[in-house]
């Protein structure tokens, strides 16, 4: 079965086989309730997530949370599967897994009022919330299998940068296996675990192994196609609670200073999706030895980011060279001279030159 990794656990209702979130107190009481972090992660330190953003979906009596990632001062990237409802009129948020022979392709957006993004501190009831204003679902989001699975929130109003508040920009660099990449989150902790962290968790993976990926998920070609695969057999993962929270890789070319608790800048990869393993065990979704998690490879989507937002692409993409981040453009960069003006100079100067001989 495949397993959205999403939604912490208030209290559990059972109906038939999904369990669902019953949720009938104020959010911010509720977060404050809540505790554990990403299976197999440490606590993050207070600024070296700027970018993080908390989820917040309020639909009555039942409340899911997830994450994201700030990209512009207006802009939210997330999961498509965070802030959709499915055509029954079950938010997908309530089931804690659905085989992929279950049609859930027809779904509705979450309506951006039941939508709160919190920025700017790690403990998540701390944070400063914004209200979404549109919600943007990548318009083939196949929920059978979680293909497309990306989304953009825009913000009623911009966003205030600060040392605790910053975007984050997209790798467009290669992604092969082998590489430490790092998950980042407010999800469970364990497989017993009824809650979502209280502390922003970071938690080092490798991408690979592609033979188990492809058991896993046949439609798997690469990890710099539409998918990186991430395998867990050291018992680390992102889990549920973590769904639209980012994949991470940090630009170093020393492999002793990557991860967590290595140095240089941060560029996103992929967005937290959905985990299974070999053995459909619905018990062992999250860290198995047997089990990978699959995220949305950030890169091949850049067209509908720029599409949606009306940001060109060179003002959030770029990629790693060496321990510093090659933008592939920057607003903040020294203006540019037009070929037209340049032959202008160049012909007064030649001008001056003559005229001093």
């Amino acid at each position: 079965m495949i397993i959205s990794k999403l939604i912490l656990t208030i209290f559990f209702l059972v109906c038939s086989t999904t369990a669902k979130i019953v949720f009938k107190r104020p959010i911010t009481k509720a977060m404050r309730e809540h505790l554990g972090r990403v299976i197999g992660g440490t606590d993050a330190a207070a600024t070296e997530y700027p970018f993080m953003a908390f989820l917040m979906i309020d639909d009555g009596d039942l409340t899911a949370f997830c994450g994201g990632t700030i990209i512009a001062r207006q802009w939210i990237l997330t999961a498509g599967h965070c802030v959709v409802n499915t055509g029954a009129g079950n938010k997908l948020t309530n089931a804690t897994r659905h085989a992929p022979w279950h049609p859930m392709r027809s779904f509705t957006s979450v309506k951006p009022g039941k939508i709160t993004v919190g920025l700017g501190s790690t403990y998540n009831a701390e944070t400063q919330h914004y209200k979404v204003s549109k919600v943007h679902v990548h318009p083939d989001l196949n929920l059978d299998y979680f293909d497309n699975d990306i989304a953009l929130l825009k913000l009623k109003k911009k966003i205030s940068y600060n040392n605790a508040v910053q975007p984050i920009h997209i790798d467009t660099g290669v992604v092969t296996d082998g590489m430490t990449v790092t998950g980042v989150g407010w999800g469970k902790t364990s497989l017993e675990s009824q809650t979502t962290a209280q502390v922003l968790q970071q938690v080092d993976l490798t991408t690979g192994n592609e033979a188990l990926c492809k058991q896993i998920r046949s439609q798997f070609d690469s990890n710099d196609g539409n998918y990186i695969c991430v395998t867990t057999p050291e018992g680390r993962d992102t889990c549920s609670g973590d769904s639209g929270g980012p994949l991470l890789r940090r630009c170093n070319n020393n492999p002793d200073s990557t991860g967590s608790t290595g140095s240089g800048p941060w560029v996103q990869l992929g967005i937290t999706s959905y985990g299974d393993s070999a053995e459909r065990d619905m018990d062992t979704v999250c860290a198995s030895s047997n089990g990978a998690g699959f995220y949305t490879h950030v890169a091949p989507y850049l067209d509908f980011i720029s599409k949606t937002t009306g940001i060109k692409k060179k003002n959030f993409a770029a990629t790693c060279n060496g321990g510093k981040i090659d933008y592939i453009g920057n607003d903040n960069a020294g203006a540019k001279v037009s070929p037209a003006f340049a032959a202008f100079i160049i012909a007064i100067l030649a001008e001056v030159l003559f005229s001093l001989y």
